[in-house]
């Protein structure tokens, strides 16, 4: 493997001065790819039938008019995370995605940063370019519906799932619980998470 890509040093081991690599240039690229993929034209194409079921109780919730939970159009934390962007930053299209904007990057900076150690920096960097070119990802991260959170969701599970086994300590688990906890009130799918993960931990 070329000395750019190696894998980070063990923790607890000696620290030693850092220079910028060619590996960090890609990374910065992949990046502000993620951001201007995202954002770029991001108010521009029509709402489509989800996003308006999910953005005019946004807007409801941001003029105080209080919040209802509906199962057809799944957990609270998108509507809240939505409305609070319409405080923020004023009700229009772009606004309304700008929620799932902002999960969908943090989700490639999760994959290209906290999985450098299970995947090690090559399969990271290559993780992170999957992530960033994914169609489904892309649509989804410019998309007023709940899957872009559970993009960052899932990775962050990912992650505190791994330190669990591999290093069985109390951050590792906070991860898990946290995204766990964060899942069941974003959409329905977190039972089938949870039960996906129970199945790999018994065995």
């Amino acid at each position: 493997m070329l000395p750019m890509l190696a894998n980070p040093p063990e923790p607890g081991a000696p620290h030693t001065s850092r220079r910028f690599t060619p590996a960090d240039l890609l990374v910065a690229l992949v990046l502000c790819l993620t951001v201007l993929s995202r954002f770029t034209l991001l108010g521009e194409r029509v709402m489509s039938h989800d996003e308006v079921n999910h953005v005019v109780p946004s807007y409801q919730l941001s003029q105080g008019e209080g919040y209802h939970y509906d199962p057809m159009t799944h957990g609270p934390f998108q509507f809240h995370a939505i409305a609070l962007a319409y405080f923020l930053w004023g009700d229009d299209d772009f606004t309304a995605r700008v929620p799932a904007a902002l999960f969908s990057t943090a989700a490639v900076a999760c994959v290209l940063f906290g999985l450098r150690r299970p995947l090690g920096r090559s399969g990271a960097l290559m993780a992170g370019v999957l992530f960033l070119i994914s169609p489904f990802m892309l649509y989804y991260g410019r998309y007023a519906r709940n899957e872009a959170f559970l993009q960052l969701v899932g990775v962050v599970f990912l992650y505190g799932l791994w330190r669990v086994l591999e290093r069985n300590d109390a951050a590792g688990l906070w991860l898990v619980t946290l995204s766990t906890a964060l899942h069941f009130v974003i959409k329905e799918t977190a039972f089938l998470y949870t039960a996906q993960a129970l199945v790999l931990l018994l065995g």
